[in-house]
């Protein structure tokens, strides 16, 4: 299905391709254009930023190879390999970045615990970082937040564990529900305002 010009295809797993028009964009405000509102799933071909440092080294090694596997673009910030000196702000920062200059894309960010890296993701104009330690937290992060990056802590999870916080994370939309936007919204125009 080729979409008319101005139209962005949303795609489900076993469902058609879906075509989100601009007048529909302006109406889901900021949510991205890579989920369903109030669904679970996500688009084969969806870019995910990654950053960390070296706390996070291992942790980010496995899901760019986990998320590539199950068919996300990963788009890998560093670092490039493990430096037991180096500084999240360095990874971090632009890889939350990248997730505003790249509509629909969603980002990952990793450290010890998760909090310097959510500090700093929030620290970029248009993000909203969710630092998740559990399986509500992440998905609750997309539903009620829509956030667009999620910091997780490598060394206060089982890989298996983080990777399972990210799958969800990256999997559930934002819900769209009015209460939520408004929040959103006045955050924005704060940001906004600065």
């Amino acid at each position: 299905m080729t979409p008319p010009t101005g139209v962005a295809l949303l795609t489900s797993p076993g469902r058609p391709a879906v075509g989100v028009g601009p007048r529909q964009r302006r109406r889901l405000g900021r949510a991205p254009l890579n989920g369903r509102v109030g669904s679970t799933w996500h688009t084969a071909a969806m870019r995910v930023h990654i950053g960390t440092d070296h706390a996070g080294f291992e942790l980010k090694q496995h899901l760019v190879s986990e998320l590539t596997a199950k068919g996300y673009e990963v788009v890998d910030h560093g670092p490039a390999e493990y430096d037991p000196e180096d500084d999240y702000p360095v990874y971090c920062l632009p890889a939350a970045q990248a997730v505003v200059d790249d509509p629909g894309s969603l980002g990952i960010v990793i450290g010890g615990s998760g909090n310097g890296e959510a500090i700093a993701a929030n620290k970029v104009d248009g993000v909203r970082c969710a630092l998740a330690w559990s399986e509500e937290t992440a998905k609750l992060g997309r539903l009620h937040n829509d956030a667009n990056v999620i910091s997780v802590g490598g060394r206060m999870h089982t890989p298996e564990e983080a990777t399972g916080f990210i799958e969800l994370f990256l999997e559930t939309a934002f819900s769209g529900d009015a209460r939520h936007q408004r929040r959103i919204d006045l955050l924005a125009d704060y940001e906004a305002g600065r």
